[in-house]
């Protein structure tokens, strides 16, 4: 065998262990990475921000607003407790309302925080309301988290 020959196989060797070491485990080798504005939720499971809040552009603004009342870190860690609430709400049953457009409110009297979700499932809003009879006022039907599709 030539030297030259020699020396491209010895190269393929080394760039297709390379290749292989760098892959992520666990995942397809064409997997798109994640989008800018998506950011990864803590190691809780969940999904990231972007596929959680229902419209990103506004989560700056809600975070601003309400993040203190959840000792969030940051805009994510808000977002992914909001999404957390939601299902910590279907695990345990917290009061929940679904409205005629099929948007979703939830509220924990124990802790006073409240949410609205929109029809998929995304947060609209999460909070921690004054006033005790906020989620009364709320429009909405009352439904059971548990077992409500």
């Amino acid at each position: 065998m030539s030297r030259q020959v020699f020396k491209l196989i010895i190269l393929a060797a080394i760039l297709g262990v390379s290749w292989f070491v760098g892959q992520p485990k666990n995942q397809p080798s064409a997997a798109p990475a994640p989008a800018k504005t998506e950011s990864r939720a803590p190691a809780t499971g969940l999904l990231p921000t972007g596929r959680t809040w229902g419209r990103i552009e506004t989560l700056a603004d809600h975070f601003a607003r309400h993040g203190q009342d959840f000792q969030a870190r940051d805009a994510d860690d808000y977002a992914a407790q909001a999404a957390a609430f939601l299902q910590r709400g279907k695990a345990t049953g917290l009061l929940a309302k679904r409205d005629t457009d099929g948007s979703l409110r939830v509220f924990d009297p124990a802790t006073g925080a409240f949410a609205a979700y929109n029809r998929d499932g995304t947060t609209r809003t999460f909070f921690k309301p004054g006033s005790p009879d906020y989620f009364d006022r709320q429009p909405g039907e009352r439904i059971d988290l548990r077992t409500a599709r």
